[in-house]
């Protein structure tokens, strides 16, 4: 009697994380992420790793709690 579910917009070898309230300018933000998009996850754990951006760290923060949650 409740709504109907979304149908998922991912394939099942995607995943997909959202942070919220990040005080960091949506340029910078996206620097790194097009660095790392539609790498493998450990490969872009491991790159946000050794970046010398302030920003990556919260990035690999939310990629590797995206990798625990597939």
């Amino acid at each position: 009697m409740g709504k109907q579910a979304n149908p998922r917009t991912l394939s099942d070898s995607e995943a997909k994380s959202v942070i919220r309230n990040l005080r960091v300018s949506p340029q910078k933000l996206n620097l790194v992420a097009t660095m790392i998009r539609g790498m493998d996850v450990n490969k872009a754990i491991a790159t946000l790793t050794f970046s010398r951006r302030r920003i990556s760290g919260d990035v690999k923060k939310s990629a590797s709690v995206s990798d625990r949650k597939c």
